[in-house]
């Protein structure tokens, strides 16, 4: 199951008991979390820093058009 991000009240940012990062987010069908390793956390934010441009245009192209 794919976990769609819609914006910031979307999501819960936190640290786990363990040192992880954690990215939380619930629906109707419970929570979905991601979780990563602070050791990552540069990689993953330059990774997204990256894409954001070109999922950006992507988006645009595939989100239906409202009246």
């Amino acid at each position: 199951m794919e976990m769609l991000i819609k914006g910031q009240s979307d999501i819960e940012i936190q640290i786990s008991d363990h040192g992880y990062i954690c990215l939380k987010q619930q629906d109707g069908d419970g929570d979905h979390v991601v979780s990563f390793a602070p050791a990552y956390a540069a990689k993953v934010a330059n990774a997204i820093s990256e894409l954001q441009e070109f999922a950006q245009r992507k988006f645009e192209k595939s989100a239906p058009l409202e009246d």
